[in-house]
């Protein structure tokens, strides 16, 4: 299909198999950029909704590690799990309506939170490093380090809330990379345009007289 303006400065030429070759294309990349549109609130397809069971396993452990952060002290990794857990309940809640708008942006906040809990993780897992500066009578300070299992029960209860909290936090992260994503993905594949399917089904996308011309080139 080739257009020429009345004055012959400007000239479009189209040819199916180019055209079709850039739908695909969009249709790929619309599996990952998507607009908001596209994903009304509306149940997700049933390959999403067969994982749900999963998704409330990764929410319940995210509501274990909350605890656990509290009773550690750690009131900013609290702070942290209690987002995600609220986050992960209000994709799941209504059967997964919001799924759609929010699978992509909670895979990626799950890979961040991944990130930064197994490298605390990697460095502790074989036993755990303390230090301890104290006044000495002379005027001076006295530094020491410690070292003591990853789990040990004479430690107290704050010690091993914190210990187990650093093994269960990357283990919800990483299953909702798992979920969110494969969500998002299943979620985009239902609802992108099919454009492999009919050279003539462009026109669901382009004005009538594009697609007449695309289809009878």
């Amino acid at each position: 299909f080739t257009f020429t303006s009345a004055r012959g400065h400007a000239r479009l030429s189209l040819r199916r198999p180019a055209l079709i070759g850039h739908c695909r294309t969009a249709s790929a990349a619309a599996m990952f950029i998507t607009p908001d549109v596209t994903f009304a609130r509306s149940p997700p397809p049933q390959a999403v909704l067969d994982k749900r069971w999963l998704w409330y396993v990764m929410l319940t452990v995210l509501a274990a590690t909350f605890v656990l952060r509290i009773l550690g002290l750690d009131m900013a990794g609290a702070l942290l799990s209690g987002l995600m857990l609220c986050f992960g309940m209000i994709m799941t809640r209504d059967w997964m309506q919001e799924m759609g708008k929010y699978a992509l942006i909670y895979a990626m906040l799950c890979t961040l939170n991944f990130l930064f809990d197994l490298l605390p993780l990697i460095t502790e897992i074989g036993g755990r490093m303390s230090h301890a500066i104290s006044d000495t009578s002379d005027a001076s300070r006295l530094s020491s380090t410690t070292w003591a299992p990853f789990i040990d029960p004479k430690l107290g209860l704050v010690y091993n809330a914190q210990s187990v909290s650093m093994v269960l936090s990357p283990i919800a992260m990483a299953l909702g990379i798992y979920l969110s994503f494969s969500a998002h993905v299943e979620i985009a594949r239902f609802t992108a345009p099919r454009w492999d399917a009919d050279p003539n089904e462009v026109g669901l996308a382009f004005p009538m007289p594009l697609a007449q011309a695309i289809a009878a080139d």
